[in-house]
């Protein structure tokens, strides 16, 4: 556990895709694979509406449509976990956005920031992501899409677990959740924290703009006007 001993402390929320990493469709095509591998069923993903979905929501889905009880989930992920293993290598523009490191580290040595994720993947498949791209020691608390329905479900548990993990409780004005999409922002809305907005994923900066977050960014090319957001 890594407990700090800072006074205001601040937790940042960070979404993966599109935020952190772009791994364009890895994860669709893995979670395809692993259905036609285990089930001869071709491009299951398309008859799922996956927009804003957490990954748990979007495979009971595949899993109803398709009449296969839903105890299959346990082996659908460790053999989802084993193919996007693989799919992370393959894919040769699985990179890490812009300004990320330099910020994630600039958080983890501080003494009263904290670093948390907050994603609608199952978490076996967060933590594949994560470890392709070597961010893994940035994050020990997080709220996964495994069993809840929709982004302020998964923040919710987020801010809960980085409550556990670090051992402090964190005032909702000191909570920054940064995503790239509106489904972010409106999760932050829901919870009454902060919200940082970022066009780096699928949505455009018009877009998340509409959606009045308390921040906003085209990328983070240049980390230092994120950091002096979140550090003063």
């Amino acid at each position: 556990m890594n407990v700090k001993n800072g006074k205001d402390n601040k937790l940042i929320v960070w979404d993966i895709d599109g935020t952190l990493i772009h791994c364009g469709s890895c994860g669709r095509n893995a979670l395809n694979t692993t259905f036609k591998e285990m089930y001869n069923i071709e491009r299951a993903f398309d008859n799922a509406k996956i927009g804003g979905s957490c990954d748990g929501v979007i495979v009971d889905e595949i899993l109803s449509y398709y009449n296969l009880p839903k105890n299959e989930i346990i082996n659908i992920k460790e053999k989802y976990s084993q193919i996007l293993n693989v799919t992370l290598v393959e894919y040769d523009n699985n990179i890490v956005l812009p300004g990320i490191v330099n910020i994630l580290e600039f958080i983890n040595n501080s003494d009263s920031l904290y670093n948390a994720l907050s994603t609608s993947n199952f978490k076996i498949g967060a933590k594949e992501k994560l470890e392709a791209n070597d961010l893994e020691r940035f994050f020990e608390a997080g709220g996964y899409g495994d069993s809840v329905t929709n982004k302020t479900e998964v923040l919710f548990n987020a801010i809960e677990s980085a409550e556990k993990v670090y051992g402090k409780e964190f005032r909702k004005e000191n909570i920054f959740v940064i995503g790239d999409t509106v489904h972010d922002i409106k999760s932050a809305e829901g919870l009454r924290v902060k919200s940082i907005a970022v066009a780096t994923g699928y949505s455009q900066y018009e877009e998340l703009e509409k959606a009045k977050p308390d921040y906003s960014f085209k990328d983070f090319k240049e980390y230092e006007k994120l950091i002096e957001i979140i550090n003063k």
